[in-house]
């Protein structure tokens, strides 16, 4: 593959156009997670409306996949990104300009493994007159399963499979003997989630915890509704050596409230790592003091 200026590519490909191509450069994850594809950076595959990238993950997870373009063109051609088997779909309306920009949201995308793989932007189904600039294509970290809720016993629990994961090499691990948020190697990456009280309260922050031979000693830091108008003072609690980054135990390392009733979230993230890893966190759950 190799890639071709845009004047090239507008004659060979009148549907779907880059800006501008140059030499492919690193393809990079920002700390928050989120990668960037740039038409800058893309290459032209043959003469059907198709542009790749390459890239190989740092980390598997789920995904918000969206696409910024220009059409000047009329609305209603069909647009899929793929990224090694996974594909998401959607269809483009117009901007009326080309140097006019939107965006649209494809939906989830689960990014498998940590493999050299191709993400693909095509046109299968062009409608006449469409010229379509791809602009960007990005990949936002999203919820890995569901938005915790209250149970009715007052608990909240916020299980690793439901975080959504911030960083560029912590992940969740869905073997069944971890499922755990593991490879907390770097003090940027941070797990959150967002979560729902029916009732209002006081809660202890439980957390089941595990961490290796020597290895404790990590400080994590824990927020409850930050950048909030009424935000709860953060947690901080030092990481105790359990013998095994699967070997869970639980601890309360803290109180938060009171919190109303309504949308909250969670984000845990160290402050510092003393050894080669901070913990593995299987979950964390918000525990009803009794008045």
């Amino acid at each position: 593959m190799s890639c071709v200026p845009f004047y090239a590519f507008a004659l060979l490909l009148p549907v779907l156009c880059c800006q501008r191509l140059s030499a492919a450069e690193v393809i990079r994850q920002e700390d928050d997670g989120r990668i960037v594809f740039t038409a800058q950076d893309g290459q032209v595959i043959g003469t059907t409306a198709v542009v790749s990238w390459d890239y190989k993950p740092t980390r598997w997870g789920m995904y918000e996949v969206s696409l910024t373009y220009a059409n000047a063109g009329p609305a209603g051609t069909e647009v899929e990104v793929a990224f090694g088997t996974t594909e998401v779909t959607g269809t483009l309306g117009t901007t009326g300009s080309p140097d006019r920009e939107a965006t649209l949201s494809l939906g989830p995308m689960y990014v498998a493994d940590t493999k050299p793989q191709s993400l693909a932007v095509r046109c299968p189904r062009p409608v006449d007159g469409a010229v379509v600039h791809v602009k960007t294509v990005t990949l936002t970290p999203a919820c890995e399963g569901q938005p915790p809720i209250q149970a009715e016993d007052g608990v909240v629990t916020l299980h690793g499979r439901d975080a959504t994961v911030h960083g560029t090499v912590l992940r969740y691990e869905p073997a069944e003997k971890k499922q755990t948020l593991g490879f907390w190697t770097r003090p940027t990456d941070a797990a959150a989630w967002s979560f729902t009280l029916a009732q209002a309260g006081t809660f202890d922050l439980e957390v089941l915890q595990g961490c290796g031979p020597e290895q404790g000693g990590s400080v994590m830091t824990v927020a409850v509704d930050a950048g909030q108008p009424a935000v709860q003072k953060p947690l901080e609690f030092t990481v105790e050596a359990t013998g095994g980054f699967q070997d869970f135990r639980d601890r309360i390392v803290g109180r938060v409230g009171p919190l109303a009733a309504g949308q909250h979230t969670l984000r845990i993230q160290p402050k510092q790592i003393a050894k080669q890893a901070a913990c593995d966190i299987r979950q964390i759950r918000l525990v009803p003091v009794k008045p």
